[in-house]
Formats: structure tokens, sequence, C-alpha cells
């Protein structure tokens, strides 16, 4: 067993036996290293590994909380939106974070990404795979370390959350889509870990692409956008 998955482990049984309920605050990063005798370093890449899972939620500036990441407040404020004007956003922002993640990933943002890849691509389970397919996708943008952007990206999941991704997922990811979109999420990484911010700006451009084209095929076969919230924000 790896020192990561030791220090995973270690994270994981300090916070089974606080017993805290869902919303509290953990103790700061310092004083839980210290606590559990591994590095900074290593706990941060367990708690990307914790964050990916929806077991905890990070705020810049606000500390570590357990459980999912609550709804963003402005979002409400932001009017229901049809999936293809979200995809035109998303194209908009993600090329983007992805060409900055290229340059600024550290060790533990490469770790997650990477996770994100490798179980997306192992799960058969379409709701797994759509977790982790938003995971990465997250993982990305946070590999950007540009809290502004950072924020842009959550409000547009916000956003994504509202509109109907899950009818769209089940009625247009086949399995050969699935694949691809593994296989597209295996180049981006490449392009991250390799330090190339052009190849990596493309490849998530020609991602999304992918996804526009799957998304507006699903509409045409019927599976419309009523402007009603429904699934919650994973990948189609």
């Amino acid at each position: 067993m790896s020192k990561g998955d030791d220090a995973l482990r270690a994270l994981r049984s300090h916070l089974a036996g606080l017993e805290l309920p869902e919303g509290a605050r953990l103790a700061p990063e310092r004083e839980l290293s210290s606590h559990l005798g591994i590095s900074r370093r290593a706990l941060r890449e367990a708690l990307s590994r914790l964050e990916l899972e929806g077991r905890i939620w990070r705020g810049i500036g606000q500390g570590t909380f357990l459980g999912p990441r609550p709804p963003e407040e402005p979002a409400r404020s932001l009017p229901a939106s049809p999936p293809t004007d979200i995809m035109e956003a998303r194209l908009a922002l993600e090329p983007q974070l992805a060409g900055l993640a290229a340059t600024k990933a550290r060790a533990e943002h490469l770790a997650a990404i990477e996770q994100a890849v490798r179980r997306g691509a192992e799960t058969a389970d379409l709701q797994s795979w759509g977790r982790w397919d938003a995971a990465f996708h997250r993982a990305v943008a946070q590999a950007a370390q540009n809290p502004l952007l950072l924020g842009l990206f959550d409000q547009l999941q916000a956003c994504r959350a509202r509109a109907e991704w899950g009818r769209l997922r089940a009625n247009a990811a086949t399995e050969a889509i699935r694949r691809r979109s593994v296989a597209e999420h295996r180049r981006i990484l490449e392009a991250i870990a390799g330090r190339d911010p052009a190849e990596a700006h493309a490849a998530m451009w020609e991602h999304l692409q992918s996804i526009t084209a799957m998304v507006r095929e699903a509409l045409r076969a019927g599976h419309g956008w009523s402007g009603a919230a429904a699934a919650p924000p994973e990948d189609p």
C-alpha cells in the first residue's frame, strides 16, 4: 500500500471517529497533519480524494467541511438555462482552465485528475460514471489554481444542476460514447501532466464539442428541455 493510501486510510479513520454532523468544519491542515502523523502534502492529496467522492468540500478562505458542497447562493438568481446554452458557457471557460492547469497543476492535482479518469474508466454503472465524469472536470478546474475561475466553474455547475442532464445522459450516453469520453479525458490528463497548455486547451475544447454534439442529437431525438430542474450536476 502506498503512502498516499496510508494517508487516506488514516484520514478516513480519523473522520469516522469524530462522529461530526454534516457541515461541520474540520481542524486546520496543520493541526490535522500533526495529529495524523502525515505530511501536509499527503494530507492535501487525501483531502482531494475525499472531495472528489463528495465526502468533504473546501471553500477558499473558509476551511474544510464534512459532506457535499452546498448549492452556491448566487446561482439561484440565475435563469434556468437550456443545455445548449450551458455547453456554450462551458466551451468558453473549461478549455482555458485546462490550459492553466497544464502550467500550474501540483502533484496532488494531477493525482486527483488521474483518479477521476481511472475510476470513470473502471465503472460500468451509469450514475457512478457520471459522478466521476463531473469529478474529472472539477479536478481540472481546481488544478488551474485560480479561485475566481473556480468560482465561475462552480456557478456553472450549479446551473447545470437545474437542467435536465440526467435524462439526456440516460438516453444519449451509449457505451461507445462513454469509451470515447474516457479516451478524451486521458488525452486531457496527458496534456496537463506533460505541461502542454496548448494541447490541454485543444483537448478540452474537442471533448466539450463531442458532448455538445451528443446533447444536440439527444434534443433532436425528442429528449427536450422543459426548463424544469431535474438531474444532479453530472456530465451527460
